[in-house]
């Protein structure tokens, strides 16, 4: 019988592929986004797969299942009762068995968050200047990041497929950041406390600026 007990104790910080396997899987990821747009309502949002292939080969041998799983998977008994603490943010991290519930309304609010702004950009944007739009757009990824980092659905790596996703949804927005490195941590606490409160403008620019600086 496997022993699981240190499965929720896990991190790839400290594993030797860190500095070469996970980097190199970063880039083959973004290199794939970056060349993929769905059509409207086929995008795919869901991180797990991603997740699993960045994290590939770094878990003990008992805990595979929790790379590409959510936190509260009740098929992994290492994630069903795993919460996760984030010291200088309470409110980060809900709790296991609310996860994949608050994921899935997550998945139906990004459609329905590029669906509005796919018709926006049908009947006002095409006129509006290139640093409206991404504006206009950037509002959009600040909910989705939010409400990702918020939820913090896997035990470890919520912020490289945080990363990885705000790439597609750029992307997927005609604004591609070519030089987004998922693997490089964005300094945007401060920002996502704030944007909980109520002010949108901090996370929003913040965003806009990195994904100008990364086009």
């Amino acid at each position: 019988m496997r022993d699981h007990s240190s499965c929720k104790y896990w991190s790839y910080d400290n594993h030797p592929d860190r500095r070469l396997g996970l980097v190199s899987r970063c880039k083959q990821l973004t290199e794939s986004a970056l060349i993929s747009k769905p059509t409207v309502g086929e995008a795919d949002f869901d991180t797990r797969p991603s997740h699993k292939f960045m994290f590939q080969g770094m878990t003990p041998d008992s805990c595979t299942c929790i790379i590409g799983n959510y936190r509260g998977t009740e098929t992994c008994p290492d994630l069903r009762y795993c919460p996760v603490r984030v010291d200088d943010d309470v409110k980060i991290g809900l709790a296991p068995e609310l996860v994949v519930g608050a994921m899935n309304e997550l998945d139906d609010e990004c459609n329905q968050l590029m669906g509005v702004h796919y018709t926006w950009m049908e009947n006002e944007g095409l006129t509006a200047s290139e640093d409206h739009q991404l504006l206009k757009f950037a509002v959009v990824a600040a909910k989705i990041l939010e409400r990702f980092l918020t939820i913090h659905p896997y035990i470890d790596g919520n912020g490289h497929c945080a990363r990885l996703l705000v790439l597609k949804l750029f992307t997927w927005a005609n604004f591609p950041p070519r030089r987004w490195d998922i693997d490089a941590k964005m300094d945007v606490y401060q920002e996502l406390k704030a944007h909980r409160r109520g002010q949108r403008g901090p996370l929003m620019q913040k965003l806009t600026s990195f994904v100008l600086q990364s086009m």
